[in-house]
């Protein structure tokens, strides 16, 4: 571990890669909230520690402090911008400014997920950004050093004596699992991507043609996908509710365990197999005229929470295991359930009610 000035520590890098799943869309630092907390700047600004990993001389991974980095960035560049086209002096110290920490050999250091690097790139390079890439966070916090350096009146000098205060501990990381340390350091943060840390997973053994194909059931709809995995858990672990911002731990947990007992291509096949019955649920298409109504019934009654069991339920009735009048007749007592719930709002779990179902179950 070295302790390092992260304005030097960007002008020693030549080239700054991120990770595919790390986050630009939360948790940028305005540097210049640090200029009222202390106008002197006696004391040394500490922003922790930053994970790197070295790849060639002068070129690093971000494992974890992409934030912290890409806010410098956008303040050097928000820096340039207001003192652009004053002096020739000015002109000069911009030049400087983005030779030494923004660009490198006419790309720009930094180099974010596809669709950051975008944004990013446009910003840097003066493009035109749309109106949905100026709602970006990246844009958002740019727009707000530009309004205070240019309505507090903030000069350069200024500004890069309070720079020179900022202090990182930089640790090298080697022979530690990028995405697994990652998870570690964000895991308690909900702005992750934890389909960003899935789809990675499953590049890195092999299996990422099969994963955009899974995605391809929900037509790559991130929020169906979720749900469905938040159904699919619960149903693993026995109806308790799974915790969503755990849920690349509990995949890949979950995935490791299965292959000690099948092959990848039957896991893979068996999830994919679930997702398309959960996605003909989740949008009512489904050949059986009843049990199409029925659904539609129970989703009129609010009775998504319940989706998770019939998942369950609905599998069986596809592998014969269970009859069409014993499914109608367990999604109709679940719908008598969810309209009694609405009229009567009670603390009896739906949890509850399985235990009724279950037995109705065997019985039949």
């Amino acid at each position: 571990m070295e302790v390092v000035n992260l304005l030097e520590f960007l002008n020693k890098a030549e080239d700054l890669s991120t990770l595919d799943y790390a986050s630009c869309k939360t948790g940028l630092i305005n540097y210049l909230d640090f200029l009222l907390e202390d106008e002197q700047f006696i004391q040394k600004i500490d922003l922790g520690i930053i994970y790197i990993k070295q790849k060639f001389k002068n070129q690093f991974v971000i494992v974890d402090g992409l934030n912290r980095i890409l806010s410098l960035s956008l303040l050097l560049h928000a820096i340039c911008e207001c003192y652009k086209k004053t002096s020739s002096k000015n002109e000069n110290a911009i030049k400087t400014i983005r030779n030494k920490y923004l660009v490198n050999d006419s790309k720009t250091k930094l180099r974010l997920p596809e669709d950051d690097q975008i944004i990013y790139n446009k910003i840097i390079f003066g493009e035109k950004l749309s109106g949905k890439e100026k709602n970006s966070a990246i844009f958002q916090l740019l727009h707000n050093f530009w309004q205070q350096i240019k309505e507090q009146n903030l000069q350069a000098s200024r500004l890069f004596k309070m720079l020179q205060k900022i202090y990182v501990v930089a640790a090298e990381v080697d022979n530690v699992p990028q995405r697994d340390l990652y998870y570690m350091l964000n895991k308690d943060k909900r702005e992750i991507n934890q389909l960003l840390l899935i789809e990675n997973y499953m590049k890195n053994i092999g299996l990422k043609s099969d994963w955009n194909n899974f995605k391809a059931i929900f037509d790559n709809k991130s929020a169906d996908i979720n749900l469905f995995f938040n159904d699919f858990f619960i149903t693993k672990f026995n109806n308790i509710k799974y915790e969503p911002t755990r849920l690349y731990e509990i995949f890949t947990n979950y995935f490791e365990t299965m292959l000690q007992y099948q092959s990848e291509d039957v896991l893979v096949s068996k999830i994919s197999k679930t997702a398309k019955l959960y996605n003909n649920l989740l949008n009512v298409n489904l050949p059986n005229e009843q049990i199409r109504k029925a659904i539609i019934q129970i989703k009129m009654h609010n009775g998504e929470d319940t989706f998770a069991y019939i998942l369950n339920i609905y599998e069986d009735f596809v592998d014969k295991n269970i009859s069409e009048a014993t499914f109608l007749e367990i999604l109709s007592t679940i719908d008598d359930y969810l309209k009694n719930r609405l009229k009567t709002p009670n603390n009896v779990s739906f949890n509850e009610l399985i235990q009724y179902l279950n037995a109705f179950i065997t019985c039949k």
